[in-house]
Order: structure tokens, then C-alpha cells, then sequence
């Protein structure tokens, strides 16, 4: 009777064992980690910034390179964003620039953005780029900036106000 009475203690130490094993497997799973708000911040102030400041001649990317040539850039003093803003000016007067837009933002964003990070750039709330790995309704982070933008198309004609917009979302 002694040795059954010593399995039964054994039997009941393996199944108490396994459920605190088990109980500590769920806890640790189920622990919901809120994605790092910073790096995004970071992200998305330094491609406003980059977009900003950088005039078309100080780029040095292939496809920039090739609208020159092709003088679909009219002036290599603009920015980034001002050359953007231009192609977005003649696509909305008729003339479609919708894939010059689409690959310029792209090229432009390649190096800055990560490629972890899904994001979008609007401009007067149309969307003129999108770049999705997780569904903007399934994500955990989305972070926009917004800046409003004017463009000399040329001596007499100032375009604008344009408000320009990128979400990043993780």
C-alpha cells in the first residue's frame, strides 16, 4: 500500500507541475507589446524634414535622374516636396502625372523609410502613394504629419495652399 500511496504523490507533483508549466506558458504569451512610438516619431519627422530641404539637384536617385533628362523637371532649385507638389499641379490639370508620382515618391523614400513600416502620402486628401505591409485598420500605431505647401509654377502663378500629408503606421 506504501508504493501506491508514493505514485499517487508522484502523478499529482507531474500534474501540478504541468498546469503551473502550462499557467505560466499563457501569461507570458498573451503579453501584449506596444510597438516603440519614438522610432516612428523619429522616422516620420526626419522624411518631412528630408523632403523639405532637399533640393531636386542634390538627389542623386536614378528615376529623379531620368525625369531631368526627360525635362519633366522643370527647375533643379525645388525641393522634393516642391517638385512633388508641381506633379501634382499638372495631374490635376489634366496632365497624367499619377505614375511620375507614384515611382518619384517612391525613390524618394527608399533609405528613409524602413521597410518594416507601412506608409501613405496624400496630397488634398488624395492618395498619391501606398506602401502597406499590415492593413492600416489591423495596425497598432499610426502616426500623420501634415504641412501645408505653396508652388511657383512660374512668374505669375503661385499654386497652392496644398496640404501634404504622410501616415506611418506599424
Amino acid at each position: 500500500m506504501n508504493k501506491r500511496g508514493a505514485y499517487f504523490f508522484v502523478i499529482d507533483a507531474f500534474i501540478a507541475a504541468s498546469i503551473i508549466f502550462f499557467s505560466l506558458i499563457l501569461i507570458f504569451t498573451t503579453y501584449n507589446i506596444r510597438p516603440d512610438t519614438g522610432s516612428t516619431l523619429r522616422m516620420l519627422k526626419e522624411y518631412t524634414e528630408f523632403l523639405t530641404n532637399t533640393r531636386v539637384r542634390d538627389f542623386q536617385g536614378d528615376y529623379v535622374r531620368n525625369l531631368t533628362t526627360n525635362k519633366n523637371i522643370t527647375s533643379l532649385d525645388n525641393t522634393l516636396l516642391e517638385q512633388l507638389v508641381e506633379f501634382y499641379y499638372y495631374n490635376s490639370s489634366g496632365k497624367n502625372m499619377s505614375m511620375i508620382m507614384w515611382n518619384f515618391v517612391d525613390e524618394v523614400s527608399k533609405g528613409v523609410i524602413s521597410e518594416q513600416r507601412s506608409f501613405a502620402v496624400y496630397i488634398n486628401d488624395t492618395r498619391i502613394y501606398n506602401k502597406t505591409n499590415k492593413p492600416l485598420d489591423e495596425s497598432d500605431l499610426v502616426m500623420n504629419s501634415k504641412k501645408i505647401v505653396f508652388h511657383r509654377i512660374n512668374e505669375t502663378y503661385i499654386y497652392g495652399p496644398v496640404v501634404f500629408e504622410v501616415s506611418i503606421w506599424v
